[in-house]
C-alpha cells in the first residue's frame, strides 16, 4: 500500500506539474536526501503504527513530532529555544507516555508505539528539510522528488510480498495517492508562504480527525489514560507552536549546513 500510494502520487505530480525536465534545477541536494530519507521512514512507522494500535493513539503520538521541531530545529537550523518552550516539550512526552500506557501490556503493540515515535521523529526531522528546501525550491519540485524516492524507497519492501489489488480497491488506493501528492504540495507551499508557527496549529486536527475515525469506521472508543495524555500532548505541542510566533522565544534561523 506505501508503494502504490507514493506511485500514484509521484506520477500526479510529475503529470500535473511538468517538471521532470526541471529536476535539473533542484537545489540543495543534501537537503533534498535528508528530506527523502527521513519521509520514508516516517511512511513505514506510521502505516505500521496504524494497523496494530487504536487510530486516536497512532495519531496522538504521531502527532508528538511537534515537541521534536525544537530539537530538529536546534540541529538543522541554528533555532534556539527558551525555557517555556523546552518545559512544554518536557509535559508532552509526558503525554506520550501516558496516553501509551495501556497498550504497552500487549507485545504487538509496543512495537506498533515504537514504530509510531520513529515516524513522528523522522517527520519532525523531515518537516524542517522542507523549511530548509523552499528556500531555494518550488514547492513541487520539492514533492516530486520525494514522492520518487517514496517509490524507490518503498519498491524493495513491496515486491516480496506483492498481492495485485482486487480491481475494487484501486479507486482508494488512487484517492489516498492523491490526497498524499496534494497534502505533500499544500505543506510545501505554505512552509515557503507563512511561518511554521502560524501553520503548524492546524497539524493538530489530526487527532480529532483520528479519533472521530477510529470511532465512526472501527468503534474505537479512547480510554481515560489516553484522553488526558492526549490534551497533554495537544496542550504541549500548541506551546511549542504558538509560543514561537507570538512572543518571538525563537531567533532567527542560522544556517549550518552548506549549500549543496
Amino acid at each position: 500500500m506505501t508503494f502504490i500510494r507514493s506511485l500514484v502520487a509521484a506520477v500526479m505530480v510529475a503529470g500535473t506539474w511538468r517538471l521532470l525536465a526541471d529536476l535539473k534545477q533542484a537545489r540543495d541536494l543534501r537537503g533534498h536526501a535528508i528530506r527523502c530519507l527521513l519521509g520514508v521512514v516516517a511512511i513505514f512507522g506510521l502505516l505500521y503504527a496504524v494497523t496494530v494500535l487504536p487510530l486516536a493513539l497512532a495519531m496522538v503520538l504521531y502527532i508528538s513530532r511537534t515537541l521534536m521541531m525544537p530539537i530538529a530545529g536546534r540541529w538543522m537550523l541554528g533555532e534556539r529555544s527558551g525555557a517555556l518552550v523546552w518545559s512544554a516539550v518536557v509535559l508532552g512526552f509526558a503525554g506520550v507516555l501516558l496516553s501509551s500506557w495501556p497498550e504497552m501490556q500487549a507485545p504487538e503493540s509496543r512495537i506498533g508505539i515504537l514504530a509510531a515515535l520513529a515516524a513522528a521523529v523522522a517527520s519532525a526531522g523531515s518537516q524542517t528539510a522542507v523549511r530548509r528546501l523552499t528556500r531555494t525550491n518550488s514547492a513541487p519540485l520539492i514533492v516530486l522528488i520525494y514522492s520518487a524516492a517514496a517509490v524507490i524507497g518503498t519498491l524493495p519492501a513491496a515486491l516480496p510480498a506483492w498481492v495485485m489489488p482486487p480491481i475494487a480497491d484501486w479507486p482508494v488506493l488512487v484517492v489516498l495517492g492523491l490526497c498524499a501528492a496534494g497534502a505533500q504540495l499544500s505543506a510545501a507551499r505554505a512552509f515557503a508562504l507563512a511561518p511554521v508557527g502560524f501553520l503548524a496549529p492546524l497539524d493538530l486536527l489530526g487527532v480529532p480527525v483520528g479519533a472521530i475515525m477510529g470511532w465512526l469506521l472501527f468503534g474505537e472508543v479512547p480510554g481515560m489514560l489516553a484522553g488526558v495524555g492526549g490534551i497533554f500532548v495537544l496542550l504541549a505541542a500548541l506551546t511549542v507552536m504558538i509560543i514561537p510566533a507570538k512572543a518571538a522565544v525563537l531567533r532567527r534561523p542560522v544556517e549550518r549546513f552548506a549549500k549543496a
